[in-house]
């Protein structure tokens, strides 16, 4: 069964009951049974955009730790970057830019770590004479780059993947409830007084929404 919250009085019992009632009636007024199977076909549309909102945040968040992971190596090859050309250059004026970081003190993020990987990679690549640490450094940045690179890339594509999950589940959510008020009006048309009370709207919660 679907999980779905409701606004009271509404409950999943409350569906149920809609449910038992269309079973109960739709062979003695047809259109019931036309409302029955929309019902059926709704249930499993919203069981799959259930599981695939469920998927699209779980791929997110590992997108997310991998992306963490990569920013905190990063940071140590740049760390590292700052300290060999420190410990090389000491006060030499000429390095000073090359070796401060553009955010002393401050929070980076990680488009600006991706920024000051490149600046020192560059910069490694046109000083002449090189280092005896640079090719070895250069390797080290430039992995550490791509790699979170490729891990900022993957965050921003299951980010936009799962709003465009849950942009879907809206939408199916939204058909439900028609459906809902529909198969109640049309209860109530066949059944008169005979038919129960049922609420009047259908609140059903995305799963997986925001959690």
């Amino acid at each position: 069964m679907i999980r779905m919250v409701f606004s009271p009085p509404l409950s999943t019992d409350t569906i149920n009951g809609l449910v038992a009632l269309l079973e109960r009636h739709c062979d003695t007024y047809p259109a019931l049974s036309e409302e029955l199977r929309r019902h059926r076909t709704l249930s499993r549309i919203l069981a799959q955009h259930e599981d695939l909102a469920a998927r699209a945040l779980s791929a997110w968040r590992a997108a997310i730790s991998e992306r963490w992971e990569r920013e905190v190596q990063a940071q140590r090859v740049y760390r590292l970057a700052q300290q060999q050309l420190g410990a090389y250059y000491g006060a030499d004026p000429a390095y000073t830019q090359l070796i401060a970081p553009a955010h002393p003190g401050g929070a980076i993020t990680p488009g600006e770590l991706l920024h000051e990987l490149r600046r020192i990679e560059a910069s490694l690549e046109l000083l002449l004479p090189r280092p005896p640490f640079a090719a070895a450094l250069l390797a080290e940045l430039q992995a550490a780059r791509e790699a979170l690179t490729r891990a900022m890339e993957r965050t921003e594509a299951c980010e936009a993947e799962r709003r465009n999950v849950l942009a879907e589940q809206r939408i199916a959510v939204n058909l439900y409830e028609r459906a809902y008020d529909r198969s109640r009006r049309l209860i109530v048309r066949y059944l008169g007084e005979q038919a129960p009370a049922l609420p009047v709207t259908c609140t059903v919660e995305p799963m997986a929404a925001g959690s």
